[in-house]
C-alpha cells in the first residue's frame, strides 16, 4: 500500500478520511490534495482489465449515476464531461468508505427509479434522454418551489448530493482543472467549488433548462 507524503498515511486511509469528511462536512468542501489521492485510486481501477468494476454500488446503480454525471457536467467544445473527468468511480468509492453516503445513494437511487417508472415505466437509466431531462428538469422545478412538481420533492436533497458531488469530482480532476483555466498547484487547506465553476455549471444547466 502506497502512502502519501512524508506522514506514512495510506492512500487507502486517505480515501476513509475524505469520504467520512464529506457527509459530515458536506459536499463542496473537498480536501484538495485528498481529492487528488481519490481521482488517482479510480483512475488506477479504471485502468484494470476489464475496466472499473464498482466498489460500493450494484451495477445498475452505478450506471445511473455515471447518467446523471454525464447529464449534470456534459461534455462540450471546453472540455471532457464528468464521466470522462471520473466523477462516477470517484463517488462510488466514497461511498465504499462510508456507509452513510451509500446509503444516501442507494435510497436517493432507488427513490429515482421508483420516481421514473412512475412517469415512464422504466427506470430512469432506461428512460429515454428527453424522459430522464425531464426528470431532473421536475426536480430543479421542485427545488425552486414550484407547485407542480410536488412529488418530485423528496428527491431534491439526492439530487443536491450528487449534483454537489459531480461538479466537486469534475472540478478537482485534470479535465476539471484545465477547463477553468487554473495555472499551477498552490498548497489549499481545503477545496471550495471556484465561483468560476459554479458559474460555469450555472451556465449549463440554464442552456440545458435544467
Amino acid at each position: 500500500m502506497t502512502t502519501t507524503g512524508e506522514t506514512g498515511v495510506t492512500r487507502r486511509e486517505v480515501l476513509r478520511q475524505l469520504a467520512l469528511a464529506v457527509t459530515a462536512a458536506g459536499a463542496g468542501a473537498f480536501n484538495v490534495e485528498a481529492a487528488r489521492v481519490v481521482h488517482a485510486l479510480a483512475g488506477e481501477a479504471r485502468a484494470q482489465p476489464g475496466g472499473y468494476s464498482p466498489a460500493a454500488l450494484d451495477a445498475h446503480q452505478f450506471r445511473t449515476v455515471v447518467r446523471l454525471a454525464e447529464l449534470i457536467v456534459p461534455a462540450d467544445d471546453g472540455g471532457g464531461s464528468a464521466v470522462d473527468a471520473g466523477a462516477p468511480e470517484f463517488i462510488d468509492l466514497l461511498c465504499s468508505r462510508n456507509p452513510d453516503l451509500r446509503r444516501l445513494y442507494v435510497d436517493g437511487l432507488a427513490w429515482l427509479d421508483a420516481a421514473t417508472r412512475s412517469a415512464h415505466d422504466r427506470t430512469f437509466a432506461d428512460a429515454s434522454d428527453a424522459q430522464q431531462r425531464g426528470m431532473l428538469d421536475g426536480l430543479v422545478a421542485a427545488e425552486r418551489g414550484d407547485s407542480s412538481s410536488p412529488d418530485l420533492r423528496p428527491g431534491v436533497g439526492f439530487f443536491n448530493w450528487v449534483r454537489m458531488m459531480t461538479v466537486d469530482a469534475y472540478y478537482t480532476s485534470p479535465i476539471g482543472i484545465a477547463d477553468v483555466g487554473f495555472r499551477g498547484n498552490r498548497v489549499l487547506a481545503a477545496y471550495e467549488t471556484p465561483r468560476e465553476a459554479i458559474e460555469f455549471v450555472t451556465r449549463k444547466a440554464d442552456e440545458l433548462e435544467l
